[in-house]
């Protein structure tokens, strides 16, 4: 008889789906960081505790009998996508694990595809840096944007789920509103996007605010600003936007997006990089277009300001 394996904690699920994009070469990066392999085919070893599950029952949604060898059960679906080739010689199939007291550990084999390294780096993360590691949607605490927690190391690894057009009516919330920024192109040119989004009343964008001054009063003139592009965003016009930069110039190196958090102008910056290696339509229709009606799943990075950079992207 065949073993079922347990589903993956809600707020991971989407890792077992094919990405729309992910960039290769950030994931493969990062994951040599926080791994850090100690030759080209070692082994990273990474152990669950007591106090790991203690601390990820909440972002996990996970129930509070949960157990540490439960947990490590619920986490079979990811630890056999990023080690398919070792036997099970434990509890866990697909896992090396060992069991000492209230700890399970696991070996995890060298992955070289940039899924599998991404579904390695979230395992790193959920067992290594569970405080690093944040689940969030735009309507819950924005306690991975703060600013101390931000410049805390390692970087957060933040997935961060944006609501369809109808989840954002239903909440009465900000819905999924990507405002194109800046990009370069295979030529070589770097076009700013925004500077010709307009209002449906043919409105231009105000000047951006970048004389020096106080700290505090610079923040609140730029959110006000980005409040403008929040209050007169269309999906369609900033869509077109990018495609008519594309078309003038080729395929896209990297694009930035400002991403609506709040009516106030409160803004996430996003840094993607497609490399050249991906069709405008991805980063347009799919990205912009479908995101604000169907909503999105992002995985990245945080630094300073805040701003994500965006190691996958998923659809709904």
């Amino acid at each position: 008889m065949t073993q079922t394996r347990p589903a993956l904690p809600s707020p991971l699920l989407w890792l077992a789906d094919a990405p729309l994009f992910i960039d290769a070469d950030q994931v493969s990066r990062f994951y040599d960081a926080i791994a850090r392999p100690q030759t080209k085919d070692g082994a990273a070893t990474v152990e669950i505790t007591d106090e790991t599950v203690k601390e990820l029952k909440g972002k996990l949604e996970l129930e509070a009998s949960v157990t540490t060898e439960k947990f490590a059960a619920l986490l079979a679906p990811l630890l056999a996508f990023v080690k398919p080739s070792v036997k099970a010689t434990g509890n866990v199939e697909g896992t090396k694990t060992s069991t000492a007291g209230n700890a399970v550990s696991f070996e995890l084999v060298p992955v070289n595809t940039p899924q599998s390294q991404l579904e390695a780096l979230t395992l790193l993360y959920l067992t290594n840096y569970p405080k690093r590691i944040f689940f969030s949607t735009l309507q819950t605490s924005p306690d991975w944007r703060d600013t101390k927690s931000i410049s805390a190391v390692p970087r957060s690894l933040v997935f961060l789920d944006l609501p369809s057009y109808e989840e954002a009516v239903q909440n009465n919330s900000v819905s999924t509103k990507l405002i194109p920024t800046a990009a370069e192109f295979e030529n070589g040119k770097i076009v700013p996007i925004f500077e010709g989004l307009l209002a449906q009343n043919g409105e231009r964008p105000p000047k951006y605010p970048d004389k020096p001054g106080k700290p505090e009063q610079l923040a609140d003139e730029r959110k006000q600003y980005w409040q403008w592009f929040e209050k007169n965003f269309n999906a369609t016009s900033a869509m077109i936007a990018i495609e008519k930069a594309a078309t003038e110039n080729g395929k896209i190196r990297w694009i930035d997006y400002r991403l609506a958090l709040t009516p106030n102008g409160d803004t996430l910056h996003l840094h993607t990089c497609p490399a050249a290696s991906y069709d405008t339509g991805v980063l347009a229709y799919n990205f912009v277009k479908r995101g604000f009606k169907h909503g999105l799943r992002l995985v990245g990075t945080l630094k300073s300001e805040p701003d994500l950079n965006v190691l996958a992207i998923y659809e709904k």
